[in-house]
């Protein structure tokens, strides 16, 4: 369901208007506790943007989460789904090419707190922090239906979860615990049902949001409990048994390094929320780590949540003093000057995903 939404500095247009010549769909959560809702910006070739807010069902908690992957997009982005962190479930939504959504259903979380969530295929897993435990559901036309058997605890002393994903292969879940500074991979059998956690030290300390690159390789914040200067991003090799092996860990010289993405030219961007910066990486196809710009973008404020969309052309960025930026995407892994997409965006708005340029 549509919902009325003021936004300081951004056009709130009617649901039926979305998608009128958009470049990209970006999708945020307001995370309210009086009631959750994505908001769908609609940025436009002409310049410009639009918010439309669609209830979720489920209620936020008025903060932000400190995660990565509050929502998600899934099936080629036709569904996209988002944690109700607030009442303890999950929402799914169908996505239309304008970039409407349709509520197809909502489930409990499996636990408490969600705060993140990964899809592959029919398959959504939720990372439950309050209890510190990762639960399965399927997605299917009606909705979402909890995996049997999927229900699995964190490994033992695991401190502040942050996200939980896929595996590019399907086969595992990679959680990280900025609190204890562990990772945990957890196998996914062809039934959805999980292995035990097999637990690994980070490198680098206060691991935080990650991505993976083409070729499967790992790479994740070190946020180093916000120490001044210095942040770093660690890659690592996963094997088959789930043990992570390190490759490179490298400084950026930033503060609070948090949130990660990767293109697929192999370049990861990390912001750092300290900082008020983003910084740019080269990955290597053995997954070794180069500093390509310790300052790549100066977004100010305290960045948050990145998406990558126009085909991995632009960065979007979420910024925690409610504003939503952009900055090209090079193919030298440059980025161009940042701009303003949405501003006034709610307090404690989460998470951040990004449809490909449908024109």
């Amino acid at each position: 369901m549509a919902m009325a939404l003021s936004l300081a500095g951004t056009a709130v247009v009617p649901a039926a208007e979305l998608g009128q010549g958009p470049a990209n769909t970006l999708f945020t959560l307001s995370n309210a506790a009086s009631g959750n809702a994505v908001l769908a910006v609609t940025e436009r070739h002409g310049g410009g943007s639009a918010v439309v807010a669609f209830s979720t069902g489920g209620k936020g908690t008025g903060v932000g989460l400190g995660s990565q992957g509050a929502i998600t997009l899934a099936e080629g982005g036709s569904r996209l789904i988002a944690v109700n962190a607030g009442s303890n479930t999950v929402s799914a939504f169908e996505v239309s090419e304008s970039g409407r959504l349709e509520l197809i259903g909502s489930a409990p979380s499996g636990g408490l707190d969600p705060i993140s969530v990964t899809a592959r295929g029919r398959f959504v897993y939720v990372l439950n922090a309050g209890n510190n435990t990762v639960s399965g559901l399927r997605l299917g036309e009606d909705g979402l239906a909890p995996i049997a058997g999927s229900n699995a605890a964190l490994s033992a002393g695991a401190v502040a979860p942050v996200q939980v994903s896929f595996t590019p292969n399907g086969e595992n879940l990679v959680v990280a615990e900025k609190g204890s500074n562990t990772i945990d991979v957890l196998a996914v059998d062809q039934d959805g049902r999980l292995g035990s956690p097999r637990a690994t030290i980070s490198t680098g300390a206060t691991p935080f949001g990650f991505d993976f690159d083409s070729a499967g390789h790992l790479v994740i914040s070190d946020a180093v409990g916000g120490a001044p200067g210095k942040s770093a991003l660690t890659s690592y090799r996963v094997r088959e048994s789930g043990a992570l092996s390190p490759i490179s860990f490298v400084p950026d010289l930033q503060t609070a390094a948090c949130w990660v993405v990767i293109d697929r030219r192999g370049h990861a961007f990390t912001t750092n929320t300290g900082s008020g910066s983003v910084s740019s990486y080269e990955i290597a196809p053995n997954g070794g780590l180069t500093l390509h710009a310790s300052v790549a973008a100066s977004t100010g404020g305290h960045p948050l949540d990145e998406a990558l969309g126009s085909g991995g052309n632009a960065l979007f960025v979420l910024d925690g003093g409610g504003r939503i930026l952009s900055t090209a995407v090079l193919a030298s892994g440059d980025l161009g000057p940042v701009k303003v997409v949405a501003t006034g965006l709610p307090a404690g708005v989460t998470g951040l995903a990004a449809t490909l340029d449908r024109e």
